[in-house]
Parts: structure tokens; sequence; C-alpha cells
């Protein structure tokens, strides 16, 4: 009793900060990026993933997972440009963001299958694709970077070879490395990239924070002493452009995937990248 009651104060203490989720319904729209669908899902952007503005996007960014405004803005950005017929747009809906081959879309995803292997859906989670990533944590409690980024390769040589139509040059490259290194930012460290793999399978298959994830519990004794490896919270270092480049820097040597000829990664070419231009001739890949 004693001990049921501890535990329930400190899960109480662990989850009262943070906006409970609520799974989309009927009229709520989604997009193909877990991590803008998790936002949206706990209501640090609108749960009904519609009207997105840069103001929205950089606070609910930064309260949700501590991600840096220079990367929101990057993102949001984007999302403008993907409004139809718009130049002039100030806000958008996430699932404006499902087009085929303009970030956040494209091909080899960790968690989506390929537009061309799937009738056209790109933005729904799929478990196959995703079990890929998941084997290479296989016995592991935490991720790294050496295996995230071999998860990530395996990822994009099994669509080179049954997707005939696969577009995977130098833009989806970075993209690629990008997401990679976002969710061993965010549920891991944004320096080391170590994090419990379950909060990683938690975020994806479900777009939900696991800050009611319970690691570990420890009883010594008769209640004696107690110890509470209690749910997820966002790091204490943001997350941003640098630290993603720092981290992608050692993702792509520990892969073993060629370098796309040409691509010189940079803050600037994944700034580049996440805003829809190619990252080797900078031009728009995007029909405005």
């Amino acid at each position: 009793m004693y001990t049921a009651t501890i535990l329930s104060v400190l899960f109480s203490l662990t989850t009262a900060q943070y906006p409970a989720y609520v799974a989309p319904g009927a009229d709520d729209v989604r997009c193909p990026c877990p991590a803008l669908n998790t936002l949206a899902n706990h209501g640090f952007i609108p749960h009904d993933g519609k009207n997105m503005t840069l103001p929205i996007l950089i606070a609910g960014l930064k309260n949700g997972m501590n991600v840096g405004a220079d990367f929101a803005t990057v993102i949001g950005s984007l999302g403008l440009m993907s409004v139809p017929d718009n130049l002039l747009a100030t806000s958008f809906d996430l699932n404006q963001l499902d087009e085929h081959n303009f970030p956040i879309e494209h091909d080899a995803s960790l968690s989506r299958a390929d537009y061309y292997l799937n009738n056209g859906d790109n933005y729904s989670f799929n478990q196959t694709n995703f079990d890929q990533v998941l084997a290479f944590y296989e016995g592991m409690n935490e991720t790294s970077i050496p295996v995230a980024a071999k998860a990530k390769y395996a990822r994009v040589q099994t669509e080179l070879a049954r997707d005939p139509k696969i577009t995977y040059g130098a833009l989806q490259f970075v993209l690629s490395y990008g997401e990679t290194a976002l969710y061993l930012s965010v549920f891991g460290n944004p320096t080391t990239g170590v994090g419990p793999v379950e909060y990683v399978k938690t975020f994806f298959e479900e777009e939900r924070l696991p800050y009611d994830e319970v690691s570990a519990i420890m009883i010594y004794g008769m209640v004696q002493y107690l110890r509470l490896l209690q749910g997820w919270t966002p790091p204490t270092e943001e997350t941003n452009l640098t630290t993603l480049l720092l981290m992608i820097l050692q993702l792509v040597p520990d892969s073993g995937e060629p370098i796309p000829e040409g691509l010189t990664i940079t803050e600037q070419t994944l700034k580049q990248a996440f805003g829809g231009y190619d990252p080797i001739t900078g031009i728009l890949r995007h029909a405005l």
C-alpha cells in the first residue's frame, strides 16, 4: 500500500506538467512527420493540425521538445510553401506536407512507405518499415549513433532495391540523416544520441510523448529504498541546426553510406535541405 502510494505521487509529478495525449479525430489532419503529429496530439500545436503559423511552430517545438527556433523557422517556412496557389500564405495545415518529394515527405523513410509502393499513402505510419529499424536495436535498451546510422542506411538500401521509382539524391540524403539525428536528440541526447529505445518506439508507433513510461523500478528490502527512473522529459540541451549538424557528421561515417558527389554537409546545406532546396545546387525543388 505504502509503495503504491509513493509510486502514485511520483508518477503524478512526472505527468502533471505535460498536456495529455489525445488521439486525432475524424476531422483532424496529420502529416508524414511524427514529431509534428506528436506535438499536435499533445496540444503543443493545434490539435486539429490546421492553421499552423511560424510563431505557433516555434513555441510548440520549443515547449514540447526543446527544439530551437532556427530549426522551427526552417520547417515552418517550408510548410508555408506547401500551401497550394498562395505565395503569401501565413499558415498551413499539416496534411499539406504530404506532397511527394517535397520535404518533409521523402522516400526511404524510417516509418513511412514510399509514395509509389503504397498507392500514394506516404503519410501513415508503416509498422513493417519501422520494424526494420527496431531490428537493429534488438537486445538493446538504449539507442546509439552507430546503430541508428546503420538502421537508417538499411532502410535506404531496402527501398533502392524494391522501388523502381524511388527518388533518393542529395536532398533526401540530408533529410533522412536529419530525421535520425532528430529522434536521437529529442528522445536521447543532442550530443550523445543515447536514450531509451522504448521512448523511440512509443514516439514512432503511437506519436505520443513517452513521459509516463517508467523505465525501471528497483526496490531494496522492505521498501527501505526506492529508485524510480521517471519517464521522458525534454533534454535540457536544446536541439537546433548546429547540434543536428554535429550529430549528422557522426551518423554518416558510421552508416557506411557513400556521400553523394558534390555534397558538403554544413549547417547551410542542412538548412537548405530542410527548406526544400537542393543542398548541392541551392535550387528550390518545388513549384510555387
